[in-house]
């Protein structure tokens, strides 16, 4: 792909190292067949480190990928992608490829889920990992996997195991619904320029089922996030001193039979369904 110079205001460092970018693009499309995804959806492709091995992979048979749709903020790059576009050979694809300039976080997301099932991939950028993760983990049942690299930290909390240190809101949150692996651990070195964090590449497939079913519906849903966040906002405190001493989440603690002396970081599966089944 043309050469592109880093814009600062979008805080871009470029991947380099063709050995990550071949494996996240070969991970996203074995998962994404393996789930039987119609639709291929690459956040932020840049200059194409993660694009174009997957291009070259989609140009086989027995994907399954009717639609592969990039989005690009970056209006050079997306005019780039534009334009190649424009000349692809399309007799010998079986699939569409489509460019959508604009923010992730400020386009409409039923247009991601026209052809469901949809696989997500992306080197994320730094500054909105969490916030477009979130977006996409609460889409409804349409997105089965993402394929995705975060900084080395917020990974790290999302497939925490309860009570470590990285344990926390997020990784409740997200492990209700959804299994975090481990794919690549990405050093600095890999992008250009080198950022200052390290990076991990996580494979984040939905759970069938998910392990608290009540925050799915109704009133206890509405209050699942809440009662994360005012758990979580004093997690070393023992449940009865972090709790406000009066409301919904001190009563569903008073009847849920949970140990109050427990800590945030120290509740169980068990625990957590039990507070939010006592709900009312």
């Amino acid at each position: 792909m043309a050469t592109h110079g880093k814009r600062r205001a979008f805080g871009q460092h470029f991947l380099k190292d063709t050995s990550v970018s071949n494996l996240i693009a070969q991970t996203a499309l074995e998962e994404a067949q393996r789930l039987g995804c119609k639709t291929l959806l690459e956040i932020g492709p840049g200059r194409g480190a993660l694009t174009q091995p997957l291009l070259t992979d989609l140009a086989k048979a027995g994907h399954g990928i009717e639609q592969f749709t990039l989005c690009e903020r970056d209006e050079a790059l997306a005019d780039l992608w534009v334009d190649l576009e424009k000349h692809r050979d399309k007799n010998i694809s079986s699939f569409r490829l489509t460019i959508e300039e604009g923010d992730f976080m400020q386009l409409a997301t039923e247009k991601w889920l026209t052809r469901p099932p949809v696989a997500v991939v992306s080197n994320l950028p730094y500054s909105a990992g969490t916030a477009i993760f979130t977006l996409l983990a609460g889409l409804p049942e349409s997105i089965p996997v993402m394929v995705l690299m975060f900084q080395a930290e917020v990974a790290q909390r999302l497939r925490a195991e309860v009570g470590t240190r990285e344990w926390g809101r997020l990784s409740v949150w997200t492990q209700n619904r959804w299994d975090v692996h481990k794919l690549i651990a990405v050093p600095r070195k890999a992008f250009s320029p080198p950022p200052d964090v390290e990076s991990e590449v996580v494979v984040i497939t939905r759970r069938e089922n998910a392990r608290i079913p009540a925050t799915l519906n109704g009133h206890q849903a509405e209050l699942w996030e809440p009662l994360l966040k005012t758990c979580f906002t004093h997690r070393r405190k023992m449940l009865r001193s972090g709790m406000p001493t009066s409301g919904p989440f001190r009563e569903a603690l008073n009847r849920s039979g949970v140990d109050p002396t427990k800590r945030p970081e120290a509740l169980s599966w068990d625990d957590w369904a039990r507070l939010v089944e006592a709900l009312t």
